[in-house]
């Protein structure tokens, strides 16, 4: 028990170096009842550009931006 809680207490303490950015698709889809918007976390600006452009293709009256936030 002793191993295992020494471990777990320095990686408790200690900061970890974390990516500071993150990015975001935003989906707008257009219905005649009005419109609706979600977002979805990615993991890069290219993978949101991807996904964003096969979402356009399969949902009509879609449109999506990629922004990247703190």
């Amino acid at each position: 028990m002793k191993r295992l809680l020494l471990p777990l207490i320095a990686a408790l303490a200690l900061p970890t170096a974390a990516n500071a950015e993150s990015h975001w698709l935003i989906i707008k889809v257009a219905t005649n009842k009005g419109n609706s918007l979600e977002k979805v976390e990615m993991e890069s600006i290219s993978q949101c550009q991807e996904q964003g452009a096969v979402l356009k293709k399969s949902i009509s009256y879609t449109s999506f931006a990629c922004i990247t936030g703190k």
